[in-house]
């Protein structure tokens, strides 16, 4: 995203401003598209063969006008350039309906070319003015609208159009002197529809002009200035080719398909409804792909449709060789062609008109359409020279109608190569945003922080190998991750660094890694650093590196903190005893990522990040209990989120104490939740490897208990918990609770995955453990819920509750 992204949303104004210009351009659309389809079969019905022509004539006005209509956008204001595009096609339709009254082809010839010139002059304007109107925010939406609008009222057009102009032609004889009168009058109505168009353009709201530049007589050749200027950035060059491309594919086959349907008919009665039917099908399947489109990129512009568009294209094309011409399959390939290329074309148009420059923005849309209607013209002449090799090999006319999807669906799949190579890494972002998207269910709070401009440095906890994409689908910008050179040993990780821009530091050279982090800044990106240094193996938060801290302190950037709640228990995280080699619990599995306000300080140590950072995993949790008030299945779901209890565990607890020990009802219902079990029993009798809860008198039991050769865990909730109990064969774990919320517990430590991971600690003398996530001291109390902790309590740096 550039740096001219405005921050404040688009007024009521301005949006019916741009809904205002996409019913204005969408009456153009239809007008031409129904001109088009009423002039072809009338030159047909009279002798003159124009289809091919009329690819020509349609895309010549964009090649020759090009520089001029982009100066134009540029030097004035959008809204006015569309104003004069309205009523400049109201004039032209009603020269062409005077050129049918009077019979004279030439005329109708030139009126159909002036159209076409309409619309090299409109195009720059109505797709440069979405930006303007509102925002890179909804750019990507905007514009798949348009481009949706579009192609429905291209669809709309043809069909009308056709239908029109034969049931006319039928009804009045099929004579070449009753085609002008079949096309006069739908051609009368056509102009008419114009004029509220006119009144739609008027109402779109003035935007400023940006150019400067006077008009020159250099100006109407100064086609190569304005592409080298386009081409001046390498990304837009390559976006541009994408669109060209299309442009080139879609001339490509609506000319291929006009010819499937003269064979069909032999060019006489019926070809102008079968052309419409055929084109009826590409259109709907446009129609539905930028519907499509738009709706995926609501959030954010998404490169990586594009080479899955590709991939899409090159199928259908080849489904569409073994299909006979005319039946339904036929229909439906068509439209899973042009549904694919639609999916192919709305991202790189959205990104485009988001990175042009503000005071180009019209100039370089012209290069750009100078570029596709380049492609356009080279398309209709391989057509035509293919049909003349087909010719020359001696194939019929259907087999030739074969070869040419054979090649166009090679020529789809070179593309596609080519797209994945410049864009690898959003598209393994976007597959495995898919399989993440698949496998979990992601809710999201507090995004509205995040700064839609600028550099900014989130501060996430770490608990999966996964955290990265669970991140960056919370955030409409890209994202750059810093990691510790030391995990690049691991080829596939290197690779994944490289194409995802990944800022590799080494925590052996603080300084090195704070320069490397602030240049990310500095160039304005949204940085991602992991203050934690390391994957979680408890599910809480660890302790706050000291070289990530000074990152933070040096960075003189915003700050955010960023909680992913429920990423514990997944398959990427470490609980059971390993990362990943695991079966999820279900599918998919519900994650809620939050991120907090910024943090306030200008210099951030350890504590300040700390604290910031449970306060986010409340406002996650809090997220995910927004629809269920019960506090018991909230601080249940927190103790699934903590390595302290695994999963369906079997909880022991004396039956004197099932009644007078608050946490009883607790973990009740995380038996319930997790599918473990409760067992009450009359004393306390050890057995290798379970699970007790208990108070005052349970401590009393474990201290008199036998000793035993196995290891049994007591959660110790009695108020004596801070103090050690050594006993054989038991493993003493303090706990707290206020009331019936348990507030922190301790663990075993978790086991080191490798030998040379860094030791995680479960549990610390004098503490009662690590506080869960989902709760954050404040005041000397525990939120939420205000709980009153006892005087001076605090939480160490690596998040143990010390009780004073």
């Amino acid at each position: 995203m550039n740096s001219e992204t405005p921050e404040a949303e688009p007024s009521k104004r301005q949006w019916a401003g741009y809904w205002s210009m996409i019913v204005q351009q969408t009456q153009n659309a239809f007008n031409d598209k129904a001109a088009q389809f009423i002039l072809v079969p009338l030159g047909g019905a009279v002798g003159f063969a124009i289809e091919s022509w009329a690819g020509l004539m349609i895309a010549l006005p964009f090649v020759l006008f090009a520089p001029l209509a982009g100066w134009l956008s540029d030097r004035f204001s959008k809204r006015n350039v569309i104003v004069g595009a309205a009523i400049a096609q109201v004039l032209i339709l009603s020269f062409i309906a005077m050129a049918v009254f009077l019979k004279q082809m030439p005329l109708v010839l030139a009126g159909f070319f002036l159209l076409a010139v309409q619309s090299a002059f409109f195009s720059p304007a109505k797709i440069g003015i979405n930006k303007e109107l509102v925002g890179s925010k909804h750019l990507g939406f905007a514009a798949g609208v348009q481009q949706m609008m579009a192609m429905f009222a291209i669809l709309a057009g043809q069909i009308v159009a056709g239908w029109w102009y034969d049931t006319r032609y039928v009804a009045l004889g099929s004579l070449s002197e009753m085609a002008w009168k079949a096309a006069f009058f739908p051609l009368v109505v056509l102009t008419f529809c114009a004029i509220p168009a006119v009144v739609m353009a008027i109402s779109i709201p003035h935007v400023p002009a940006y150019g400067r530049e006077r008009l020159r007589f250099r100006l109407l050749f100064s086609h190569f200035r304005d592409l080298k200027e386009l081409w001046r950035e390498r990304s837009l060059r390559q976006a541009s080719l994408g669109v060209a491309f299309f442009w080139g594919f879609a001339a490509f086959i609506n000319l291929w398909s006009v010819k499937v349907a003269k064979s069909l008919t032999d060019g006489g009665e019926g070809f102008g409804t079968l052309s419409s039917i055929f084109m009826a099908a590409a259109s709907l399947g446009m129609v539905f792909g930028f519907a499509f489109a738009s709706w995926l990129l609501r959030k954010k512009i998404e490169l990586g449709w594009v080479p899955l568009g590709g991939l899409l294209m090159t199928l259908s094309a080849l489904l569409l060789v073994f299909v006979s011409p005319g039946g339904w399959m036929f229909l439906v390939g068509i439209g899973l062609l042009a549904f694919s290329s639609s999916l192919f074309l709305a991202p790189l148009n959205a990104w485009m008109q988001d990175h042009y420059p503000a005071n180009k923005r019209g100039e370089l849309q012209s290069a750009v359409n100078l570029q596709d209607c380049l492609a356009g013209i080279f398309a209709v002449i391989g057509i035509e020279v293919m049909i003349r090799v087909a010719s020359l090999l001696g194939l019929s006319e259907m087999a030739g109608f074969r070869l040419q999807l054979l090649v166009i669906a090679g020529v789809c799949a070179l593309m596609t190569g080519f797209v994945v190579r410049i864009l690898p890494a959003d598209f393994i972002r976007l597959l495995v945003s898919a399989l993440i998207r698949i496998l979990y269910r992601i809710k999201f709070t507090g995004t509205e922080h995040l700064p839609r401009s600028g550099g900014a440095l989130l501060l996430p906890n770490h608990v999966t190998f996964a955290d990265a994409f669970f991140i960056s689908a919370a955030s409409a910008r890209p994202l750059r991750f810093v990691m510790d050179e030391g995990f690049m040993a691991n080829k596939l990780i290197r690779l994944s660094a490289k194409l995802f821009g990944t800022v590799p530091i080494r925590r052996d050279k603080p300084l090195v890694a704070i320069r490397k982090t602030i240049e990310a800044l500095e160039q304005g990106h949204l940085v991602v650093l992991f203050p934690e240094g390391q994957l979680s193996r408890t599910g809480g938060l660890g302790e706050i590196e000291r070289g990530f801290e000074l990152i933070a302190r040096k960075a003189n950037a915003r700050l955010y903190p960023v909680w992913v709640d429920g990423s514990w228990g997944s398959i990427f995280s470490f609980e059971r005893g390993k990362f990943l080699r695991k079966m999820p619990y279900r599918i998919p599995y519900g994650l809620t990522i939050a991120v907090g306000e910024t943090i306030p300080s200008t210099k951030p140590d350890r504590a300040l990040i700390q604290a910031a950072l449970m306060k986010t995993s409340a406002e996650a949790v809090a997220k995910r209990f927004m629809r269920n008030t019960d506090p018991l299945d909230r601080n249940a779901h927190q103790l699934t989120q903590f390595a302290a209890m695994p999963r369906a565990a079997t909880i022991h607890i004396l039956e004197c104490e099932e009644d007078s020990l608050n946490v009883a009802d607790v973990f009740k219902r995380f038996t319930q939740q997790t599918g473990g079990q409760w067992i009450s029993e009359p004393s306390f009798s050890p057995m290798d490897g379970d699970f007790w809860i208990g108070g005052e008198e349970l401590r009393k039991q474990v201290a008199a208990a036998e000793v035993f050769s196995g290891e049994s865990r007591f959660y110790d909730f009695s108020e004596n918990a801070k103090h050690a109990l050594e006993r054989t064969g038991v493993v003493h774990l303090p706990c707290f609770a206020i009331g019936k919320q348990v507030v922190s517990m301790s663990m075993l430590h978790p086991p080191l995955p490798i030998p040379t991971s860094q030791f995680q600690a479960g549990w610390k003398d004098g503490s009662v453990g690590k506080i869960l996530p989902g709760w954050y001291l404040e005041d000397g109390m525990v939120f939420p819920g205000g709980l009153t902790l006892p005087a001076g309590s605090h939480l160490d740096e690596v998040g143990f509750l010390i009780l004073e």
